[in-house]
C-alpha cells in the first residue's frame, strides 16, 4: 500500500464525509430540487509546507435546519408527528460527529498525538461555540 501524504489522506477523508452526507440525503428523501445535494463540497486549505490547515464543507444553510427537525414553510396541518414537531432528519451532525472521531484517530495513528490534539481543538471550537446546533447535543449526550 502506498504511503499517502497528510493532505492526500485529508481529501479522502472530506470526500468519504460527502459521499456519506450524500447517502444520507437520498435515505431521508431530503429535498425534492436536489439543491442541498448538489450544494456539497468541501475544501482542504493548507499551510504553507503544504499540510492541511483547515477542512471547510459547504452546503446550503438550510439543511442544518433540516437536520434538526425544525424551520421551513411547513404548516401545523403538514407535520407528521401529531405534537406538533418536525422530524429531525440526521443527514449532517451524527456523520460528521463519527467521521471527527475517525479522522482523530487515524491521523494520531499516523501522525501522533499532535494531530489528536488538533483535532480535539477543532472538535471543541465546533461544537462548543454552536450551542444550538443539533450536532453539538449530540456529543453532549455522549
Amino acid at each position: 500500500m502506498a504511503k499517502r501524504s497528510k493532505l492526500e489522506m485529508t481529501q479522502m477523508w472530506a470526500d468519504i464525509v460527502l459521499d456519506r452526507w450524500k447517502s444520507r440525503i437520498e435515505f431521508f428523501h431530503i429535498g425534492d430540487t436536489g439543491d442541498l445535494l448538489r450544494s456539497l463540497q468541501a475544501q482542504v486549505e493548507t499551510d504553507a509546507n503544504g499540510d492541511p490547515k483547515k477542512i471547510v464543507f459547504l452546503y446550503l444553510y438550510y439543511g442544518r435546519f433540516v437536520d434538526m427537525g425544525v424551520g421551513g414553510n411547513i404548516t401545523l396541518d403538514d407535520v407528521p408527528d401529531p405534537s406538533g414537531h418536525r422530524l429531525p432528519k440526521p443527514w449532517y451532525s451524527k456523520v460528521f460527529i463519527r467521521e471527527v472521531e475517525k479522522l482523530g484517530s487515524m491521523m494520531a495513528a499516523k501522525y501522533g498525538w499532535d494531530a489528536a490534539e488538533a483535532i480535539q481543538a477543532f472538535r471543541e471550537t465546533t461544537f462548543g461555540t454552536r450551542r444550538n446546533d443539533a450536532a453539538w447535543f449530540e456529543h453532549q449526550l455522549r
